[in-house]
């Protein structure tokens, strides 16, 4: 299944989102034969678009397959962060993800939405 990866990037780019800009390019460019697509979103912060495609910040990466599984990437997938970033675009493009059996039925039996995020400082 193809991926497209939107990048949301402020309009007036930074050296870091310069930098993030690049690897993404390399990470689509090393993926094209498995379908991965970047699409650079470069534009002043709309809250009402923001708010339609649920991120809650700029830069921001969404990472798109057969639908919109609801992942938002914040901050640059690089050093040991890259490898967790790529299982991300593999359990996408399979639409599957590693979850164990009764970690989804766990979920499955949730009766609220949940808004979860996994912090990560490079060491």
């Amino acid at each position: 299944m193809p991926v497209t990866l939107l990048y949301y990037t402020p309009d007036v780019p930074s050296a870091a989102t310069r930098a993030e800009r690049q690897m993404l390019e390399e990470i689509a460019a090393a993926h094209a034969g498995a379908g991965v697509t970047l699409r650079v979103l470069a534009d002043r912060w709309d809250a009402a678009r923001e708010a339609t495609v649920g991120i809650a910040r700029t830069p921001a990466i969404v990472p798109i397959g057969a639908r919109d599984y609801g992942i938002r990437y914040y901050g640059a997938p690089e050093g040991y962060e890259q490898e967790t970033f790529e299982a991300v675009l593999r359990a996408v493009d399979s639409g599957e993800s590693d979850l164990s059996a009764s970690t989804k039925a766990r979920l499955r039996g949730l009766t609220t939405p949940l808004h979860l995020e996994v912090l990560h400082a490079p060491t």
